[in-house]
């Protein structure tokens, strides 16, 4: 049994050229989520204005994932995510100038956090697609598994090296920082043969409607959407809060900010190549169990924690379960789609995981704003713990069990 991913996808040179270059943009956004937390806090103090920046960068998300997603299976997703990072690119080099010369506003702030999670919207579904096509078929799961190792690598290392920049260089460096990493990722992509051009085919409603449709198909498929959902918006939310426990609970300033979330990438890059080897023999009823009770668990801890070493150890946990809980759910979703659909399957996954984290962190803003940050997050794991087992006996019942296992046979 392997811990790491199958290597074959490397095989492929587009796709070692794309994998490199979004190591490079993934670990630039890293650092600016850590950036951007931390200007909010400075600018406002509180957590209710981190709630509501959090509503604003990934509103986008969930206003345009569908239509993002039905767009990556219509034109060129190679093209899309080249137009989608270049303008992530000047964002963040004019939000970097609009910070060094202290010229920043809130509004300001606000249409620039938006403008680049719109931008984020539609790059999202189509640079993962774009990753499944530099592939042979049989090398899909691995290639989903490198995509999520790479992801919460940078989860690792981006916060980290955030906790040093802030301090030493300036918030707007990690502005600038993010800009470089598109840069790169940019290069790489030029470098990149685009794959053959698909047809239109049907009407883009139309298509829109059949990948919805896909997903609502069976008990089992609907299930694992409406679970990714609930956790994003009760569970996954107080990520948004961080700075406010980082400075005003745990008094660890801005390197403490960038430990903790980087603790919490550790612990979800642990996960993803947890997840890459044992989501293919272990039930996947269990695997998905099993990490979302670890991570409630340890996110209801965390609120209650008062030691940094122990909060940082907690939101490692955290992250694993989340992470383990995560890919069950989005290989199993990616790999059930045809090519023709996944670029919508992507579109709506997103939906469900990112697209409604605007509305756990406008949970989290109001929530905060009443009974405070602490007693938000306690709400949060108590509503999601309800929701998993209501929707946890409506989903392996007998019924809808035969779908996870047709699944887990699909797989094999």
């Amino acid at each position: 049994m392997k811990f790491f991913p199958d290597l074959g996808p490397f095989r492929s040179s587009p796709f070692r050229t794309l994998f490199f270059g979004q190591a490079s943009s993934f670990l630039g956004s890293w650092i600016q989520n850590v950036g951007q937390g931390w200007l909010v806090y400075q600018i406002t103090g509180s957590p209710f204005w981190l709630g509501l920046f959090g509503f604003a960068s990934s509103l986008p998300l969930l206003l345009f994932s569908l239509p993002a997603g039905a767009a990556a299976d219509r034109f060129p997703r190679r093209r899309i995510v080249i137009l989608a990072q270049a303008a992530a690119l000047l964002l963040s080099f004019l939000l970097g100038i609009l910070t060094f010369f202290h010229l920043l506003s809130l509004v300001t702030l606000g249409i620039l956090v938006f403008s680049l999670g719109l931008s984020g919207s539609f790059e999202l579904p189509a640079r993962q697609a774009l990753f499944l096509d530099l592939v042979p078929k049989e090398e899909i799961r691995a290639a989903i598994a490198w995509n999520s190792f790479l992801f919460n690598g940078a989860r690792l290392i981006g916060p980290a090296a955030a906790a040093f920049v802030i301090p030493s260089l300036g918030v707007a460096a990690c502005f600038w920082a993010n800009s470089l990493s598109y840069a790169f990722s940019l290069l790489c992509l030029l470098r990149i043969s685009p794959p053959p051009q698909r047809s239109p085919g049907k009407a883009f409603f139309r298509s829109l409607r059949e990948g919805v449709l896909y997903i609502a198909s069976t008990k089992a498929l609907m299930g694992q959407a409406v679970w990714i959902g609930l956790v994003t918006i009760f569970g996954w939310s107080y990520t948004i809060l961080l700075p406010f426990f980082a400075e005003g609970v745990l008094h660890s300033g801005s390197r403490g900010l960038g430990l903790l979330l980087s603790a919490n990438g550790a612990g979800s890059l642990l996960g993803s190549l947890t997840a890459a080897t044992f989501v293919r023999n272990v039930s996947l009823p269990r695997v998905v169990s099993g990490g979302i009770a670890l991570f409630l668990l340890s996110v209801g801890s965390f609120a209650l924690s008062r030691s940094f070493p122990c909060s940082a150890t907690l939101l490692g946990l955290a992250g694993f379960g989340l992470v383990v809980f995560l890919s069950a759910a989005n290989a199993f979703l990616q790999e059930k789609a045809t090519e023709e659909l996944r670029g919508r399957v992507v579109g709506i996954s997103a939906l469900l995981f990112q697209g409604l984290f605007p509305i756990g962190s406008l949970f989290a803003a109001l929530s905060s704003r009443s009974w405070g940050a602490p007693a938000t997050v306690l709400l949060g794991v108590c509503l999601c713990a309800c929701g998993s087992l209501w929707i946890g006996f409506r989903c392996f019942s007998r019924t809808a069990r035969s779908g996870w296992e047709e699944g887990d046979r699909g797989r094999s």
